[in-house]
């Protein structure tokens, strides 16, 4: 009974020290292996799913549906004729941080504005990092819908499209 109550005990201490050293990993099981975690230049479901959980966008898909929700924009408006929309951008959003990044601000629309120009303009310093292929982006026809893109401070970020936008 001793043996059976030690092996007992020594199980539920080694489903605890599991527990504790579950709350500080991130495990993902996957189908296959993703080419990275960068979901400016992947090309395959498998990464774009293992990115996800990592990633947070301007809007996002209603599970099981097409109708577009909230994301980091909380809102947003589209002009009358259809060519510019205003992302009204979520307040108080950390970045992550770990032992080599310590985040000093909180995101904004300078964040948006990064990320579309390094996968738009060529001459963005960042355009070639990762190989500067962003078939992903290219391929949806972002740069011939994009007109320019601006930071306003009373509205945080607005796009000019080329043509209208059905949402």
């Amino acid at each position: 009974m001793k043996r059976l109550s030690a092996v007992f005990l020594a199980t539920a201490f080694a489903a605890g020290l599991a527990s504790v050293a579950e709350a500080k990993t991130l495990v993902y099981c996957s189908e296959g292996s993703p080419e990275n975690f960068n979901p400016q230049v992947n090309t395959t479901g498998t990464s774009f799913d293992a990115a996800r959980p990592v990633y947070n966008q301007l809007v996002e898909f209603d599970r099981g549906t097409t109708n577009v929700i909230p994301g980091l924009a909380e809102k947003w408006d589209v002009s009358e004729d259809g060519l510019e929309v205003t992302f009204h951008l979520r307040h108080g959003v950390k970045f992550h941080a770990s032992k080599s990044f310590t985040p000093t601000r909180d995101f904004n629309a300078d964040d948006v504005l990064f990320s579309f120009n390094r996968m738009w303009k060529d001459d963005n310093p960042y355009h070639k990092v990762s190989g500067g292929a962003y078939d992903y982006f290219s391929d949806m026809g972002m740069p011939d819908l994009l007109k320019s893109l601006i930071s306003r401070w009373t509205s945080p970020r607005s796009s000019r499209l080329n043509m209208p936008t059905r949402c």
